[in-house]
């Protein structure tokens, strides 16, 4: 059947996030992101994932804008058009290694910048707008925390951890430079959700949608140079990763940090229309627990794929693997169930190790010898079927395998298609002073400048010290590092602090 589960009106779930048709094709939100949950849950969202729907529209231009944002209590949509790292320069043995070199003059090693953490609040949005050319901004060794986090979307962004920093005794931490030293702020993450904050028994987080991004490290040294691109871990629920580049890497996505990390209800994820290319290790996930409709994603030139664990449960629906070692992994304790429809299970072209004996299997191009077969004995099947955890699950588009490389190439990844047509605001430090301001408590969460100092706070307009500048009108104005600037006759007003400085 073409259609295994019905598209649905996206009235129907109160959807009404950012729904794109281009070629016919149908690009909102769909899969467990779309569901509203259990009534009477932690997790349940009604109307499903919205991110920052209702907040304000504000622009980030540099590190510590979008840093404020994210981490903000209050709901945003936040825009971004150009690369953003940290901007902190640093001197590493090799970009491969990143082991931080003992002097930081640059008279020896070779440059990069900082890595930092941002600890993304609930209620956000973050959407890359492409250039001219096609390229979607670019987020350089910061790596995006959702830690007990719920309502959270990111579309057409791409994200590198390419030469981040670590110290020679650590473990391979991102190393970041605030407040004139240097810290370890955690894992090299691209994105990790999580929620184990105080308790993994206890905390939960989820209603996450992270669509049409790219995801690459490459230049490692070896397999634990870097982490996960996406990870997910503990009680975190309802997500979908759709129409995504995973590029260039070794441990791409883990999803259940170790066999204690499954529970009744844990991690619902869509995983569909992923491009996994260049993979030269494992996880396209590794999954323990938890329940993965996996569909529509290819996998090209990749080793160790989709493994599943302990008391995982998947549904293996329309995807294509193209010159892979192992595609899937069935026998490691979990159970897997696979499309039988035609034209709707899955092909295996020139891949080394495959499943035999199942009827919703093609073999394209297969190569004189397997390495192994996995036939039904050797692993648990399955009846599991998406609808089952939530009676209206849909997708937008559910194709047939041997359509999947064409689609994927075309569709997957940032810069495929113009993700906001709406207004673009000018950056303001109006907002900037307000999302300092409301930083979410969590941690050491804070808000760093481009020296890397914490930013305690960023003055807001006063009335009073324009009027006595001489300056009539009420609208405040800011430079472009937060700071309010007054127009008099003397010269410029400068307020720090609650304090009228006049600069002549």
């Amino acid at each position: 059947m073409k259609q295994l589960f019905l598209t649905l009106s996206m009235v129907l779930l109160g959807v009404t996030a950012m729904a794109q048709t281009i070629d016919d094709r149908q690009f909102g939100i769909d899969g467990f992101a779309a569901c509203a949950g259990t009534a009477g849950t932690n997790h349940y969202l009604a109307g499903g994932t919205t991110g920052g729907e209702g907040g304000t529209v504000v622009k980030a231009d540099n590190f510590s804008q979008l840093q404020a944002y994210l981490q903000s209590t209050k709901p945003y949509i936040v825009l971004v058009d150009h690369d953003i790292s940290t901007g902190i320069a640093c001197y590493v043995d090799d970009l491969s290694t990143g082991k931080l070199c003992d002097k930081q003059d640059g008279t020896e090693g070779v440059k990069t910048t900082y890595g930092e953490r941002i600890m993304v609040a609930s209620n956000k949005t973050l959407i890359g707008i492409a250039d001219a050319q096609g390229n979607a901004p670019l987020f350089s060794r910061i790596t995006f925390v959702m830690q007990c986090t719920s309502n959270v979307i990111i579309r057409n962004c791409r994200f590198t951890m390419n030469g981040v920093p670590v110290l020679k005794s650590g473990e391979n931490k991102i190393v970041a430079w605030r407040n004139g030293a240097q810290k370890e702020v955690g894992d090299p993450d691209c994105i990790g959700i999580q929620a184990d904050a105080k308790s993994a028994k206890s905390d939960w987080g989820g209603h996450v949608w992270i669509d049409h991004c790219e995801f690459f490290n490459g230049n490692a040294a070896n397999k634990d140079r870097y982490d996960g691109l996406v990870d997910c871990k503990n009680n975190v629920q309802w997500i979908t990763i759709s129409y995504n580049l995973f590029h260039d890497h070794d441990k791409s996505c883990l999803w259940g940090k170790g066999d204690s990390d499954v529970y009744d209800g844990c991690r619902t994820i869509s995983c569909h229309h992923n491009h996994f290319k260049d993979i030269s290790g494992s996880r396209l996930p590794l999954q323990r627990g938890g329940h993965v409709h996996y569909m529509n994603n290819y996998q090209e030139n990749c080793e160790d794929g989709w493994d599943l664990r302990s008391q995982s449960v998947g549904y293996a629906d329309a995807c294509y693997f193209k010159d892979g070692k192992a595609p899937i992994l069935p026998d490691g304790g979990g159970e897997l169930n696979i499309n039988a429809a035609a034209d709707y299970g899955i092909v295996y072209d020139n891949c080394k190790r495959v499943i035999t004996g199942h009827e919703g299997i093609t073999f394209v191009n297969a190569p004189k010898k397997y390495d192994r077969q996995f036939d039904a004995a050797q692993y648990v099947t399955s009846t599991w079927l998406p609808t089952q955890t939530w009676s209206d699950y849909y997708v937008n588009s559910h194709d047939r395998a041997t359509d999947v490389p064409a689609i994927c190439q075309q569709y997957a990844g940032a810069g495929k298609m113009v993700v906001w047509t709406g207004d673009v605001p000018a950056p303001s430090a109006e907002h900037f002073a307000e999302a300092v301001s409301t930083q979410r408590s969590m941690g050491d969460t804070a808000v760093f400048d481009e020296q890397g100092n914490k930013i305690t706070h960023v003055d807001t307009p006063v009335r009073n010290m324009m009027a006595n500048s001489g300056q009539t009108s009420a609208v405040p104005v800011f430079d472009m590092n937060g700071r309010q600037t007054i127009s008099s006759s003397k010269g410029m007003v400068y307020i720090k602090n609650g304090k009228k400085v006049l600069k002549k």
